[in-house]
């Protein structure tokens, strides 16, 4: 075996190559090839192992560019190699993804320069990537890298990313899935689409400087730790999306358009303490469940904002009217002597003050304005806080002298007529100021259906929002099981009957307090919910088990469970309360694509009738005479005889119709489709006599009001809201008339009507 030497390699001639890979063909284990000055124009491939390539001057002057653009300008297959001090560039600012690639394990990358380029750890070929490619325990330390970012590839663990400097990438550093004990440590980045981007995986991030990109940290479907970053001037501090159990320690996030933190599915299991934020919304949330924690334990140690003792997090803004810029600290400890109400059951019960000794306090000021002051019942009322140096809030709604919220900016619900006076007390937990408005409630003049029900769109969710239809206003969410999906009224409106898919149960809810009163266990992953006519019985597709659970709403448990297709999804029953149709959607291994027939009398099945492909949706006219089911993936709705329980008709919607509902006159069938538009049957003769075009998203709700006048539409607005839209379905206009945003995932959805 060869002996270890020292290669010289020049492009002047005058050395032992006048390339780098004849360099590298010509050396054994051990090698440390050294390149002088200059320009050199090629793709070079390691594949020797335990060799290591540097720049003889340190100071840039080795430049590497590559012959061919459509390969990597280095490629590592090889372990044990270091590649340090060269100055490689792409072929041209927009091939800035031509670089590095390294396929072997424990290699050092480290003091090079990258300009239009990328460093490229992996354990595969991306299309139209090129670039450093795959390993385990390498090392990517003290780089400099100008359009172009790191990059680890999947399913590789071990390796570090230090002390690089990367700018105006569209990721500084991308940690791709599936591996583990990844470090990305002491890194600065800065004008990038996202600073640092981590998908499921858990990564290690800690003592990065992310400044002025659109996201800093972004994780998806990921957990892990993130410590010590300082994040300043993106638009969001750090992003989560699906992502638990991430501990968020000890980080500045600063200066942030949007937010400091975004919790998109607000799923709980994050530990979030001892960070300083300052910006002017710290944390935003999605429509989630909640329940992370927002400090540790009481203990003595230097805090982030440099009190006694560590615990809750900093909470300032930049005009300084913060929670810890403003709440009291009269032991000196260094934590505010009241809670910090994040959001809704969010608190930080241990909240960091400025200074650890006693504060000067300042009176607060009371103020406050109402969306509106008067109106017929139901008014619902948006209160909206103007306080200054407060940090808690006490609301008394309706003169009784007993408060009703302490929410910063609550909504409140004036159900009866009268003249009220609402009463603010804003404190610092010190001192308090009140403040008073008057709200006139006028008696309304005929019957309203003024609130939808909505369940949430996400498996994540367990709530149901309860919205104003006028305003879209969310009144109140109502915790459920998880995943609600099918929703359901009693006819007298007084209770709400919601399916919780992932906890196999069913919740029960009283309208007029809007509180879970019973929990009924029924099959797996229930689906679909309809109520008899008589409100005696409440039927529940379990689309995981095959079969219908029959509640009894007067006792609330289940009396029967009947056996169905495979997958039922939508279910209604006949206005005499005699048949109950379920829709069986089948899946791609077990297709069903059928309806089962319900005798509900003595709950069995009496029949089973063909459908189109996946059938999902299932509604019966007013006077029992036909069934209209809406196969999604068939594109149709097949028209069905009740008295023959044959399909008479079917109708092309296209677009994967999935819901429909029939108005009270029996004359139209409306049907949702997940392309966005509702298409409108004529059951006399069962054409579509109008599209509706419903702008925004995926439909996902449906439902008509009990006068027929009204159609409303829950569709996907963005990320974390949903819009409910207004149909106008009088004289068979069929036009969207108006839309609201409501801040909520949508699901389904249903109408309450007011007691």
């Amino acid at each position: 075996m060869a002996s270890a030497k020292e290669i010289i390699v020049d492009d002047d001639y005058g050395a032992d190559f006048i390339s780098i890979q004849e360099a590298v063909n010509n050396s054994v284990t051990g090698d440390i090839i050294i390149v002088r000055s200059g320009t050199y124009t090629e793709n070079v491939l390691v594949d020797v192992t335990g060799i290591t390539i540097r720049s003889e001057s340190n100071n840039g002057s080795v430049q590497v560019k590559p012959l061919n653009e459509s390969t990597g300008t280095l490629l590592i297959t090889a372990d044990n190699i270091t590649v340090s001090g060269l100055n490689i560039t792409g072929a041209s600012k927009d091939s800035y993804k031509n670089a590095i690639f390294t396929y072997g394990d424990m290699n050092n990358v480290t003091g090079n320069t990258v300009e239009n380029g990328s460093i490229f750890l992996g354990s595969c070929t991306l299309e139209n990537l090129t670039g450093i490619l795959y390993g385990e325990m390498n090392n990517v330390t003290g780089n400099i890298i100008e359009n172009g970012s790191i990059f680890l590839g999947p399913e590789i663990s071990d390796n570090l990313i230090a002390e690089n400097k990367i700018s105006n990438g569209e990721e500084g550093v991308h940690i791709s899935c599936c591996g583990i004990n990844n470090t990305v440590s002491g890194n600065t980045i800065s004008n990038c689409s996202t600073g640092i981007y981590e998908y499921d995986q858990g990564a290690n991030i800690h003592n990065n400087r992310i400044t002025d990109c659109d996201y800093g940290i972004s994780l998806s479907f990921a957990s892990g730790g993130i410590d010590n970053n300082v994040i300043l001037n993106c638009n969001t501090g750090i992003f989560l999306r699906e992502a638990c159990y991430v501990d968020i320690i000890n980080n500045t996030i600063a200066s942030c358009a949007e937010c400091g933190i975004f919790d998109q599915e607000n799923n709980n299991g994050k530990r979030i303490y001892n960070n300083y934020f300052n910006s002017s919304l710290n944390i935003r949330f999605g429509a989630g469940e909640g329940g992370n924690t927002w400090n540790s334990s009481l203990a003595s140690g230097t805090n982030i904002a440099g009190g006694p003792y560590t615990g809750g997090n900093f909470w300032a803004k930049p005009d300084g009217t913060g929670f810890s810029q403003i709440c009291v600290d009269l032991d000196g400890d260094g934590i505010g002597d009241l809670p910090y109400n994040i959001y809704e059951d969010e608190f930080d019960y241990l909240p960091l003050v400025s200074r650890s000794g006693p504060q000067n306090s300042v009176t607060p000021s009371a103020n406050f304005t109402a969306s509106i002051t008067n109106g017929t019942a139901p008014l619902v009322v948006e209160f909206t806080d103007l306080s200054k140096s407060a940090v808690a809030w006490n609301w008394d709604f309706d003169s009784d002298g007993i408060p009703d919220s302490t929410k910063q900016n609550p909504v409140y619900v004036y159900r009866n007529q009268g003249n009220y006076t609402v009463n603010l007390t804003a404190s610092n937990g010190l001192t308090a100021s009140s403040k008073t408005a008057d709200i006139s409630v006028e008696k309304r003049a005929a019957p309203t259906w003024p609130f939808v029900y909505m369940t949430g769109g996400l498996n994540t969710l367990r709530t149901v929002s309860v919205i104003d239809i006028r305003t879209g206003i969310v009144i109140t969410k109502v915790k459920t099981g998880k995943h609600p999906s099918g929703i359901a009224v009693t006819p007298d409106g007084k209770t709400a009957y919601v399916t919780n898919s992932w906890d196999n149960n069913v919740s029960v809810i009283d309208t007029a307090t809007n509180t879970v009163i019973d929990s009924v266990k029924v099959g797996s992953y229930p689906c679909g919910v309809a109520v008899s006519p008589d409100g005696t019985e409440a039927y529940v597709t379990n689309c995981g088990s095959n079969n219908v659970s029959v509640i009894d709403t007067g006792a609330n448990t289940v009396t029967a469970t009947v056996p169905v297709g495979n997958w039922p999804e939508g279910i209604a029953v006949t206005p005499d309360g005699k048949k109950a149709y379920v829709a069986n959607s089948g899946n791609i291994t077990a297709p069903e694509d059928t309806v089962s027939v319900i005798n509900t009398i003595n709950d069995t099945v009496t029949d089973t009738i063909p459908a189109g492909r996946h059938p999902c949706g299932v509604a019966v006219t007013p006077d029992g005479k036909k069934v209209y089911v809406a196969n999604t993936y068939g594109g149709t709705v097949s028209v069905v005889d009740a008295a023959t329980d044959t399909v008479t008709a079917t109708v092309d919607t296209g677009n994967s119709p999935f819901k429909v509902a029939v108005n009270p006159a029996g004359t139209l069938a409306y049907v949702a489709n997940e392309g966005g538009t509702v298409s409108v049957i004529d059951t006399s003769n069962d054409t579509v006599i109008a599209t509706v075009d419903v702008a925004g998203g995926r439909l996902e709700g449906l439902a008509i009001t009990p006068d027929g006048k009204k159609v409303y539409v829950a569709h996907y607005g963005s990320s974390d809201n949903s819009t409910l839209s207004v149909i106008d379905a009088l004289n068979n206009t069929n036009t969207v008339t108006s839309s609201v945003d409501v801040e909520v995932y949508p699901g389904k959805i249903a109408i309450i009507p007011e007691p």
